[in-house]
């Protein structure tokens, strides 16, 4: 869209006396749209580019504390079971520990004396 300036003296002025006619004008607000529009996206969207914020565990109730206790209680057994050679009874209080244990500690020693005990048992088969 180029035309011919008929004596006008305003305006961008390029070469000889050709003047742009809004095509530069209509890019910048399609480009002023386009980051409007993306911008709204990452707002809306709950997008950020900040980590996430880590939040608190929660606090163990009466109930988690008692499942706990429970889940100890069933490793201590397992760990009686291994020193006596009962590697069956101690695989099973191992998985019943594991599976009620609500610390991450817990739950790793437990499915570790769980794997203990079965390849315990696969070798004397």
């Amino acid at each position: 869209m180029w035309r011919k300036k008929a004596g006008l003296t305003c305006g961008n002025q390029h070469g000889s006396g050709w003047r742009y006619d809004g095509l530069l004008l209509l890019l910048r607000k399609l480009g002023l749209v386009a980051l409007v529009g993306i911008m709204t996206l990452f707002s809306a969207g709950g997008c950020s580019l900040l980590p996430p914020k880590h939040e608190e565990p929660p606090r163990e109730s009466a109930g988690l504390q008692a499942l706990d206790e429970h889940a100890w209680s069933c490793y201590e057994r397992g760990l009686e079971y291994m020193a006596q050679s009962r590697y069956e009874l101690a695989r099973q209080q191992f998985s019943f520990a594991a599976s009620s244990a609500v610390s991450k500690t817990l739950y790793e020693d437990a499915l570790d004396g769980m794997h203990r005990a079965e390849q315990i048992i696969r070798q004397q088969r």
